[in-house]
């Protein structure tokens, strides 16, 4: 049988979250949000895996590859190539925005 929750408690936490996150985020420079998302995606990564963080993987994100990539998904014949082909273009933009926000 589920547990059931304190209303009370359950309301006098949800007032206290819904004012707490956005002050807190208020407060944090750009460089601190930052730092937290990544420190958030890391926890994720954890969770999810073998116990730590993939290593970067060395992806190439010219505008060669992607173009080719588009390329490829347009060619494409079936649904299944399409889907992998959106994945990893997905992986593509997702490294070169990555990157861009490092530097």
């Amino acid at each position: 049988m589920p547990h059931k929750k304190d209303p009370a408690a359950v309301a006098l936490g949800r007032k206290g979250g819904i004012k707490g996150g956005p002050a807190r985020a208020a407060k944090l420079t750009a460089a601190q949000r930052s730092e937290s998302a990544r420190k958030a995606v890391q926890a994720r990564w954890t969770k999810a895996g073998n116990g730590s963080a993939p290593a970067t993987p060395v992806l190439d994100t010219s505008k060669k590859a992607l173009h080719l990539c588009l390329k490829r998904i347009k060619d494409a014949k079936n649904e299944n190539e399409i889907r992998r082909l959106t994945k990893e273009l997905q992986r593509i933009v997702f490294h070169k925005q990555y990157r861009n926000a490092e530097n």
